[in-house]
């Protein structure tokens, strides 16, 4: 997947677990569930694809790991407790979805790790930063039945429905004040 997809879908997850009444009163934090959406490539991306390019060649390695959603949990815990905000808590809980989203259990020794050993899988060298981000790009915005295509096309369609209804009812009001 790629940011649509991650946010996109996270963002229509969140809003369908919180019609339950159990998670109804969870505040709806977009900012935060982005961020925690797309936490583990903000810190796998640049690791494993620029500086460890040569050794790992990897986008998906401490981020994401189960330990690494265990780890941001327990922070925003701790922040919880001290200040009694549980925003925080939407950063982990979106977090561990872009590991759903990303079919980690279908790779253990990242998701596993270090419980698997401490070597992460070997990924695809390329020949530079700019050829990984082309063919990511290529294989997410190029028209056919792949997984990450379908999965950015439903997180674009998620957030234009978004934008679309929340803007909505403000675009509705302005035209019935000019119409009174």
């Amino acid at each position: 997947m790629f940011i649509f997809g991650h946010i996109g879908i996270t963002l229509g997850i969140f809003i369908l677990i919180r019609k339950h009444p159990v998670f109804s009163k969870i505040n709806l934090n977009i900012p935060l569930i982005a961020f925690g959406a797309i936490l583990p490539d903000i810190i796998d991306k640049p690791l494993g694809e620029v500086i460890f390019a040569d050794s790992l060649a990897n986008g998906r390695i401490f981020g994401h790991t189960l330990i690494f959603s265990l780890i941001i949990l327990a922070t925003a815990y701790y922040f919880y407790k001290k200040k009694n905000n549980h925003d925080l808590l939407i950063i982990p809980a979106a977090s561990l979805m872009h590991l759903i989203e990303d079919r980690m259990w279908m790779t253990p020794q990242t998701f596993l790790w270090p419980l698997m050993g401490w070597q992460f899988p070997d990924g695809y060298q390329s020949a530079g930063i700019l050829d990984y981000f082309l063919s990511i790009f290529k294989n997410a915005y190029t028209p056919s039945m792949s997984f990450v295509f379908l999965s950015e096309i439903l997180g674009l369609l998620i957030i234009s429905a978004l934008l679309i209804f929340s803007t909505f009812p403000l675009v509705y009001s302005k035209y019935l004040k000019r119409k009174n």
